[in-house]
């Protein structure tokens, strides 16, 4: 991956990161402003209870003195209607505070100081009914009592209030940095987001840059194939004509005053007449590869590989019975492409096969065809994984060649063999490699010195192409 690239994408994980940590702060803050929220609302509904506990209980305390005092039963309303509601104030509490084992130990202790109230008041009342005289001894009880749970519950409430306090207190504390770090968060995040627009503006220039460079190669390039159509022309024009002259004069020499030269002109004049054959040779390789150069203005057209092999078979039919070559094939696909550079493509593919077959051994070529992903051609570099491709393989049991020449031997006149050993001008694998390229296809070697080589081939598929001849006419019409 390219700096800028990799830079965009740390910056963009970076970004996800930070606001995924944003989210989750304030996921947790309002999580602890709800939990906030019910713990006060608690506390607010523990020291209402607990007021209204404490009203309940002077209620009580004042119908016993006004009953005691008057003997009117009115003055006991008060106080019933309090002792009926004072059990479930004390439940409601002790479920508002079930959290707080010094709350619960303290109502606890409240309710029996209550139990205890309520039964010496139940006695006072029942002697005061009886017309009985109440001791001193009851009265002040009951009033050290009620003084005892109004001191328990003051000091319940201070507690809840205490406790309220320190809620508030650290809720402002947690708080305080807070917005800090939202801010630096947000802001880092933004840095980020620029910076990544800045890599982003920064990678599109340099692209329009390349593209601008690449136009302009491009432009040099059909430059050059145009000057090698000149070359072409030169050729097989310019030069042609003075080797077609080379070579008639040198054959005149050879049949009318063959006989009156000595032993040196005679090997002379042979040395002529073959290095002219050579020259022939090469100018005509030179050609075809210049063909395959540029295709431009050219349309692909549905080409049957089965007939481009057979065409072939034919062209070297001379060489295969010479050689008693051997030719095993499976069905080849259709494919789109140029029907005279795959013929060439075919046609050196196996005259190779056939010229470096081994001494004694007669030449089998064996052509299998299959379809591959693009995911399992992972030892090509730049094969799309999603696209499909036809894989041909030319396998022969020739001399083949050493491992460390399986790139070499597509270089134009590159030869691993001297010409006294096997003709040719080292052209033709050139001409394989470049024929593949303008077919968007991949051409590879694999050999081993003494047992074969083996030439695999990688054509786009193309989809929708069929195999009926009748078809196929009434689409070449």
């Amino acid at each position: 991956m390219r700096k800028p690239f990799r830079y965009v994408t740390i910056s963009f994980i970076s970004c996800i990161i930070l606001l995924l940590i944003l989210t989750i702060i304030s996921y947790l803050k309002v999580h602890q402003t709800l939990a906030y929220m019910d713990d006060i609302e608690r506390n607010y509904q523990v020291m209402m209870k607990g007021e209204e506990l404490i009203s309940k209980m002077k209620d009580m305390e004042a119908g016993q003195r006004g009953y005691l005092l008057t003997g009117r039963n009115v003055f006991l309303n008060p106080y019933y209607d309090a002792y009926r509601v004072v059990g479930k104030i004390i439940n409601d509490l002790e479920d508002l505070v079930e959290h707080n084992i010094t709350q619960t130990s303290r109502l606890t202790h409240l309710k029996k100081l209550i139990a205890d109230k309520i039964k010496i008041t139940d006695e006072n009342i029942k002697l005061a009914r009886a017309k009985e005289a109440i001791s001193p001894d009851n009265l002040r009880e009951d009033k050290n009592k009620m003084d005892e749970i109004r001191n328990t519950m003051n000091l319940f409430l201070l507690t809840e209030k205490q406790i309220l306090n320190n809620k508030y207190d650290l809720k402002i504390t947690n708080d305080k940095h807070l917005p800090g770090y939202i801010i630096a968060l947000s802001a880092s995040s933004a840095l980020l987001l620029f910076a990544s627009f800045g890599f982003l503006i920064y990678e599109l220039r340099k692209r329009i840059k390349f593209q601008k460079a690449l136009e302009n190669n491009l432009d040099k390039l059909q430059r050059s194939n145009s000057e090698l159509e000149q070359f072409a022309y030169v050729a097989s024009h310019d030069l042609k004509e003075p080797l077609r002259k080379i070579r008639a004069f040198s054959g005149i020499l050879l049949k009318k005053h063959y006989q009156v030269l000595n032993q040196d002109g005679k090997e002379s004049i042979e040395k002529i007449e073959k290095s002219a054959e050579r020259m022939q040779l090469l100018i005509d390789d030179l050609l075809t590869f210049s063909r395959t150069v540029n295709h431009s203005g050219q349309e692909f057209e549905i080409v049957d590989l089965n007939t481009v092999l057979e065409e072939v078979e034919n062209d070297i039919s001379i060489s295969i019975d010479e050689k008693n070559v051997r030719i095993i094939t499976e069905d080849l696909p259709l494919i789109l492409g140029f029907s005279f550079q795959l013929k060439q493509l075919f046609y050196n593919l196996l005259s190779n096969s056939i010229k470096f077959a081994r001494n004694g051994v007669a030449p089998v070529i064996e052509i299998t065809s299959e379809e591959m992903s693009g995911k399992d051609i992972f030892f090509i570099e730049g094969i799309r994984e999603e696209n499909t491709f036809y894989h041909i393989c030319f396998q022969d049991n020739g001399i083949g060649f050493e491992s460390n020449y399986a790139e070499k031997i597509f270089i134009i006149f590159q030869r691993l063999h001297g010409r006294q050993d096997y003709e040719g001008t080292g052209i033709g694998l050139a001409i394989c490699k470049r024929v593949m390229g303008n077919h968007n296809g991949f051409i590879f070697a694999e050999g081993e010195l003494g047992k074969g080589a083996k030439f695999h081939l990688f054509f786009p598929k193309t989809p929708n192409l069929v195999k009926n001849t009748q078809v196929q006419k009434m689409i070449s019409v």
